[in-house]
């Protein structure tokens, strides 16, 4: 049985901030953030789990949680962690429900637990497509560089390429700026067919996904190009 708590870390690109100091008016000091209470519910139910280093990075000063935007939830919210004190940033994705908590980074099969117990429902295909996007991006693999592209101008191409790699790109670009759309979704059986396409570390791939009333979601996976010329590290 799924655990309610699955965690993993995805390391971002970049440098990591300076480490935590004084609070500031735009960086408020522990126990004196708005959303600490929120804060404290998802670490407790980290450290419930054996995940005391992770609830660490929630409470720790510097650390921002954003809530996203899901209006196919209820009574659950979806949160960005963000955290620039150690070497390298890190970002995890957590949902939060009352005193239950589930991590969703590299988890796709957490996402199901959170739409059941949020009580979930998918009425139309503009919903399917949000619902669609924040899975593939809340849930997306740590530790490799993965985000949805809405058109091909958004893949993160390395800067200055030229020669056989500048070639390769304009023939890539050429080829998908008809292709890559944004998340769209169409009615399908008992619920609703997604199409989206996501960059993975150096591959485009298509994404189809099959999403149910009750906000369960289906995925396969092709790989449209598997070897674009774009940074080598996140």
């Amino acid at each position: 049985m799924l655990a309610l708590v699955t965690i993993a870390l995805l390391a971002v690109a970049g440098c990591g901030g300076s480490g935590a100091g004084k609070g500031s008016a735009s960086t408020p000091t522990p126990n004196h953030r708005p959303d600490e209470q929120v804060r404290q519910t998802i670490a407790a139910a980290l450290r419930q789990e054996g995940h005391p280093t992770e609830a660490g990075v929630v409470t720790a000063g510097g650390t921002r949680l954003t809530a996203l935007p899901t209006p196919f939830l209820t009574t659950w919210k979806i949160y960005q962690v963000d955290s620039r004190q150690g070497p390298h940033p890190v970002r995890l994705h957590v949902a939060s429900g009352g005193s239950q908590a589930v991590l969703l980074t590299g988890a796709p099969k957490a996402f199901a637990t959170v739409t059941r117990l949020d009580g979930t429902a998918v009425k139309d295909p503009q919903t399917a497509a949000g619902l669609g996007r924040v899975y593939l991006e809340t849930t997306r693999p740590a530790g490799l560089l993965t985000y949805v592209v809405s058109t091909v101008d958004e893949i993160r191409f390395r800067p200055g390429i030229t020669g056989g790699d500048a070639q390769r790109r304009d023939a890539l670009v050429g080829r998908y700026r008809p292709v890559i759309k944004a998340p769209n979704a169409v009615a399908q059986g008992p619920g609703y067919a997604v199409t989206a396409f996501v960059v993975r570390d150096r591959a485009l791939e298509r994404r189809d996904l099959t999403i149910g009333k009750a906000g369960t979601v289906k995925e396969k996976i092709t790989t449209l190009a598997p070897d674009l010329p774009v940074p080598y590290t996140i």
